[in-house]
């Protein structure tokens, strides 16, 4: 698309880089290929059609090899069939690379190298060319090898499995040394050692190609277990041959299987071609032997079930490579989920096209092919080989390791260093990569600012010099013993930019809902942030101390730089557009009343009403449920705590709906207790009598699912039940009316230590804040300071 955009002027002119000699240079006439098909159908779907095509066409011209070797059509046909099912060879000829064309004219090449073998004299008989017959070689037909030329100088420019052809030429010149070798072992021995060091500088020149090791196990699955097993069965009887093109197809296995094991370019798909071969002559070989076995007779109800045996057995053996080669080729072709494709959407629409990104190796290929934008790493390795001058080993192993410190580092000097030097705008993440290095501290450090967050992809735009300056130290607040136990709590909390949960839970399995319940490992905690804003204000008039004024108004404008500019609050791991973390990241802030934090709340309500469509409700921007089949308990929570806060009574009514007759929603305590809290904060705005018979109803449940010392059937066994959970309880029976089970649960409560909860601050805000909305600030203050 580049070439397509600015034209064939940006291939590099270097020669040896056109040759792909150069480490990370890369020949460009299959992509000069795809521009041209480009132009002429303008559509992107011919980068989709041409590496399937391209491989159709290699596997009949495999066959036609296999024909020209073996001249029998079951030998011919099986091994087309093995080939076309090489898990590797489906794999690279399923995406747009160069390789899909390069081994259609490998195939071709070495078509027109057997068709010339066959050509000379006494060719049936590799003991025909001892000593001076070895000279018979160069006595075929020429016009095989003037074609072969021809395709090869195609080949050069399209992709460095030359570089394995000449090699495997090499080799079908060596196997025509054998015979002699039985005669002058001595001096042929010291051709052979010429050779195979030639083979290894050659190997060492060519740099890049050595530097993947593999394991053993990697063999059966790109090569096929089909094909191993019929391959070597096969290899028995070319080990007894004399025609030299079945010691040539063996040698070649065996030499590029040795150095496979070093380096898996060797083996896919290229060891994998001489194994197809002499497994398709190895299968027909079991083949006739099965055919001369005699198989009793197996009869149900008179059937005679014995040529059935026979039939299972064959289509057992050609139904496990085309699994195989399905599955595997299926699994290794990334595709984009729906969540990428929306972050690549966005990144198309609204950043400039010729921004530079950071991305890990795998993303890369995904970013540039769907937003056709730079990143560092794989454009350093990839493009600038084909476009500019290559970079050399050390210049690429440079950028590997600045690429993996900005994602690593857990100083954010070293990364906003390294993004500097990069010229790098914009970070894009996968799901998994905001527990570590530097997704602990994107949502939280104002060098970064969240774009957008799907749920498995994430962009942060990089703020070399951010208008608002963090890393203030910590308040260190002495006077009132228990406000100073509370701050000394808090601030233990401090990372520099806000307040974060420590440690990094997240719990077992891909499940958002108990994620956002007990998780810790997404440092945005936009919610508790807000909760310290109010508490602060509120410590501040009551002890003149100006430090928690200034710390509440920092967090404030923090919270506004970081709100998202369609005014959602991200939340959970992996992190996505909440539209429950956004209600609770403002709900806090309606008790400061001033222009930043309505500005805040008027973004956020903006945000939730466009989740909302009538009595429904998106968990997220981009999500409508959090799963397919039985009670969505994050949907129904999501509902009934918007509905509360916004506050939205069609929302509330359609929860109360879902209600059973005992007054449950779902089997479980924490579940019920957190649906019931989003109805309590209902009923408290709005005195909605409907709303307060459904906290009653589903109060009776919660006791009777509770112990007599307060504590919940339940807790403790896949979670522990937080503080905040107990804390969002006492609000229920508060509201309910029920001042036994609220006193009995408060007790069970102050006697829990908050340092051993999952979500220690979180918690003890919760709590803190449900108590002010029970009794007054001084004494939520004094009994929430009893956990600590």
């Amino acid at each position: 698309m580049r070439l397509a955009t600015e034209g064939l002027g940006i291939l590099s002119r270097n020669l040896i880089s056109l040759l792909g000699l150069k480490p990370y240079a890369y020949p460009p006439f299959y992509h000069i290929l795809g521009f041209l098909l480009y132009k002429i159908f303008n559509s992107q779907l011919v980068f989709f059609l041409l590496p399937p095509f391209l491989g159709m066409l290699t596997v009949l011209v495999f066959y036609k090899i296999a024909w020209e070797i073996f001249e029998k059509k079951r030998e011919a046909i099986l091994s087309a069939f093995l080939f076309s099912m090489v898990p590797s060879f489906v794999a690279r000829t399923s995406v747009f690379i160069p390789e899909s064309l390069g081994i259609l004219l490998f195939t071709i090449i070495l078509y027109l190298l057997i068709k010339y073998a066959k050509s000379m004299p006494g060719y049936s008989d590799i003991d025909n060319f001892s000593l001076g017959g070895f000279f018979k070689i160069f006595k075929g037909s020429f016009k095989y090898l003037i074609t072969a030329l021809l395709v090869l100088s195609i080949y050069l420019f399209t992709h460095r499995g030359w570089v394995f052809l000449i090699l495997t030429i090499l080799l079908f010149i060596l196997t025509f040394m054998i015979p002699s070798f039985k005669k002058r072992p001595v001096e042929v021995s010291i051709l052979f050692l010429l050779a195979a060091a030639g083979i290894l500088e050659f190997v060492l020149f060519t740099a890049r190609l050595q530097t993947q090791p593999v394991t053993i196990l990697g063999f059966p699955k790109w090569m096929g277990l089909i094909q191993i097993i019929f391959g070597l069965y096969g290899a028995l009887f070319f080990i007894r041959s004399k025609n030299p093109i079945y010691k040539f197809i063996l040698l070649w296995f065996v030499v590029f299987a040795m150095i496979g094991t070093y380096s898996f370019r060797f083996r896919d798909p290229y060891a994998a071609i001489p194994l197809s071969l002499m497994a398709g002559y190895g299968l027909a070989q079991a083949i006739i032997r099965l055919d001369r076995v005699k198989i009793p007779d197996y009869r149900i109800l008179k059937k005679n079930l014995t040529p059935y045996i026979r039939l299972f057995i064959m289509s057992f053996l050609l139904i496990i490579p085309i699994m195989q080669g399905g599955v595997i080729a299926y699994v290794n072709v990334i595709n984009p989920t729906p969540e990428q494709m929306e972050a690549f959407k966005w990144i198309d629409e609204n950043t400039p096209a010729n921004s530079v990104f950071l991305a890990t190796m795998d993303d890369a290929y995904l970013l540039i092919g769907n937003t056709h934008r730079k990143d560092v790493l794989l454009w350093k390795t990839i493009y600038q080989g084909m476009m500019g001058n290559p970079p050399t080993l050390k210049e690429k192993e440079m950028t590997e390791i600045e690429v993996k410190t900005i994602f690593t580092t857990s100083q954010p000097n070293e990364a906003y260093y390294f993004l500097e030097k990069n010229n790098i705008t914009y970070i894009y993440i996968r799901k998994d990569m905001h527990q570590q290095g530097l997704g602990l501290y994107l949502p939280t450090d104002t060098h970064f600012k969240t774009l957008i967050v799907t749920g498995d992809a994430a962009v942060y735009q990089y703020i070399p010099n951010p208008p608002l300056k963090g890393e203030k130290a910590k308040i260190n607040f002495t006077g009132n013993p228990e406000y100073e136990k509370i701050t000394s709590f808090i601030e233990k909390f401090w990372n520099g930019y806000s307040y974060s949960e420590s440690g990094g839970y997240a719990p077992k399995g891909d499940d958002t809902a108990k994620d956002l319940e007990f998780g810790s490992a997404f440092k945005g905690c936009y919610d508790s942030n807000a909760m310290i804003a109010v508490l602060y204000a509120k410590l501040s008039s009551k002890t003149g101390d100006t430090r928690f004024k200034e710390r509440s108004d920092y967090l404030i404008e923090w919270l506004e730089y970081k709100q998202m500019e369609n005014g959602s609050f991200p939340g959970g791991m992996p992190p996505a557009e909440y539209t429950l973390t956004t209600a609770q990241a403002i709900y806090p802030l309606k008790d400061l009343k001033t222009n930043e934090t309505e500005k805040i709340v008027k973004k956020g309500l903006q945000f939730i009403e466009n989740q909302i469509n009538d009595e429904d409700i998106k968990i997220a921007a981009n999500k409508e449920s959090s799963q397919f089949m039985g009670t969505d308990y994050l949907k129904l929570k999501t509902k009934s705590q918007v509905g509360g806060i916004s506050p939205d009574k069609k929302l509330v009514y359609n929860v109360i709906e879902k209600q059973e007759g005992d007054g449950s929603w779902t089997s479980t305590a924490y579940e019920n207790i957190e649906i019931l809290k989003g109805l309590a904060i209902y009923y408290l705005t709005t005195n909605d009598t409907k709303a307060l018979k459904a906290i009653q109803k589903g109060s009776e449940w919660l006791k009777a699912n509770q112990n007599d010392n307060g504590k919940f059937k339940g807790d403790g066994d896949s979670e522990i039940y937080s503080i905040g959970h107990y804390a969002d309880a006492i609000l229920v029976y508060y509201v309910a009316g029920d001042k036994k089970a609220m006193e009995k649960t408060l007790k069970y409560t102050l006697k829990k230590n908050v340092e051993n909860d999952p979500t220690p601050l979180k918690s003890y805000l919760t709590l803190f804040w449900n108590l002010k909305m029970i009794y007054n600030e001084d004494i939520a203050l004094e009994l929430s300071s009893q956990v600590l």
